[in-house]
């Protein structure tokens, strides 16, 4: 079967950061320009291939791809996949619709976040064949398998969604795929030679991503992550991590930016990955996420001798009580000491943070700012605090506010730019959130000690020219807003 793994461009956004399989998307000038290559989207269509299907990868953002083009392309194929979420599923089900209409016998299959929480809501959505829940990997290659022999026993497929004679039909859920270690390496020869994914963190190009575990033990009311992957934490072994970090070696990548939710929940994989990094003499630079109570001194220490230059971490909040009330689970003192252990290691850090949680007030954002600038990530995103289809905060903002729907008409054009049903949790308006993140990049970024330190640690030109690239779109976002 012929099949087009798709990535949409937007027309909201230059860049949007759409690897992650249960959303949260980010996107524009707030993160610095930042893209990511579509490495879901890029094993699903490795296993397709794998199978015996004709696939192509087109990442129609990154390729400059025009509608008109795209059209054209997309119409020749039998089936086009899109990895789509909750602040995309409007756009990319109108392109899907269009696509359809150049080609009425092409299936539509979609998987996510929004297909995965609201199944009907999706298929309801013209341009929407079938909807893929949860893991798609398995599920996808059963789908397409089946639709290439014809007759009727897709339909039977686990885990996918269609409607039937005015009916949705949703079938149960396919089971978690339990060893990771048996899904292939994904083949990054399926992007287009000479992609350029724009990251200003990364220390070495060209770059790339991987997903080594799925899952997080995080009871975060604000996050999908728990209730699109199950209660239990998968990972790779350090054998499997090791053999694709040989490939990806080999293929000319010089960093891996490691997408794990939690890269550092079992130290004991961590050091036997180090352990094997070293031994093995594998040549890259690499960044990855955790918590900040997953991580002590001793660890860092050994993922910086390993290659590790950066850490992403969750701070969300400098209020303990704001921490408590969105059971983020961590103690401010955690935070302030994983920050203190960095800079002692030398670790560069990346913290996140969200305005806006509930029982967040004018003060508490300038508590939050000056918690930031104490503990002195070496970059900091702010967003807005958002409730999204499969977290607790969704399910209590729609209690109160019926209208809220699927959540949608919160899209990629104002995702974390703007309130959005904040009132539910905070006695603050959209307006004076839009305000406050604008402030809070002002505050952090447009210091002249943070800025020569910036000039001071960059090692080469191209660093340079990232840098710059990104810093200017940081300021312009923090002076005139996306």
């Amino acid at each position: 079967m012929k099949i087009l793994a798709l990535v949409p461009s937007s027309k909201f956004a230059k860049n949007v950061a759409r690897d992650l399989i249960y959303g949260c998307w980010c996107q524009g000038k707030r993160i610095g320009g930042i893209s990511f290559p579509p490495i879901t989207l890029i094993l699903v269509g490795t296993i397709l291939k794998q199978t015996g299907h004709k696939v192509r990868l087109l990442d129609a953002a990154a390729e400059g791809i025009n509608l008109n083009l795209l059209l054209k392309i997309a119409s020749r194929y039998e089936a086009v996949i899109i990895l789509t979420s909750t602040m995309s599923i409007n756009e990319d089900a109108g392109l899907l619709n269009k696509i359809k209409k150049k080609n009425p016998n092409l299936k539509t299959i979609v998987f996510g976040s929004h297909p995965t929480f609201l199944p009907k809501d999706t298929l309801s959505k013209e341009g929407i064949d079938i909807v893929v829940r949860r893991e798609p990997e398995y599920i996808v290659r059963d789908l397409v398998s089946a639709l290439e022999k014809g007759g009727l026993d897709w339909k039977q497929v686990k885990g996918i969604g269609y409607m039937e004679d005015g009916e949705y039909i949703i079938n149960d859920f396919y089971p978690f795929i339990q060893d990771l270690d048996f899904l292939p390496v994904p083949d990054r020869r399926m992007l287009l030679e000479n992609a350029d994914y724009f990251n200003p963190v990364v220390k070495r190009l060209p770059y790339t991503t991987m997903f080594t575990s799925r899952g997080c033990p995080g009871k975060c009311t604000f996050c999908s992550s728990p209730s699109f992957y199950g209660k239990q934490i998968r990972f790779s072994s350090a054998e499997r991590v090791l053999k694709e970090l040989k490939i990806i070696q080999k293929l000319g990548y010089k960093e891996v930016f490691f997408r794990d939710e939690m890269f550092t929940l079992s130290r004991k994989r961590v050091k036997e990955i180090c352990k094997g990094i070293m031994e093995k003499n594998i040549d890259l630079t690499w960044i990855c996420s955790s918590r900040v109570d997953a991580l002590d001194k001793e660890i860092m220490s050994i993922m910086k001798r390993a290659g590790c230059h950066m850490i992403r971490l969750g701070v969300e909040s400098g209020m303990q009580e704001i921490l408590d009330n969105i059971k983020k689970g961590i103690k401010i003192s955690q935070t302030t000491d994983v920050f203190k252990w960095a800079h002692e290691v030398g670790l560069d850090t990346h913290a996140h943070l969200m305005l806006g949680a509930p029982g967040e007030t004018l003060r508490t954002i300038d508590k939050t700012m000056r918690f930031v600038k104490n503990i002195d990530p070496t970059i900091v995103t702010f967003g807005i605090c958002s409730p999204y289809p499969g977290t607790l905060l969704f399910e209590q903002v729609k209690e109160k506010y019926p209208e809220v729907g699927d959540g949608s008409s919160c899209d990629l054009q104002n995702l974390h730019t703007q309130g959005f049903y904040n009132q539910a949790f905070t006695g603050l308006s959209s307006e004076m959130l839009s305000s406050s993140v604008g402030r809070a990049y002002r505050s952090f970024y447009i210091r002249p000690a943070y800025l020569l330190r910036w000039l001071f640690r960059i090692n080469s030109m191209d660093e340079l020219r990232r840098v710059m690239l990104a810093g200017t779109q940081v300021i312009n976002f923090a002076l005139k807003g996306d």
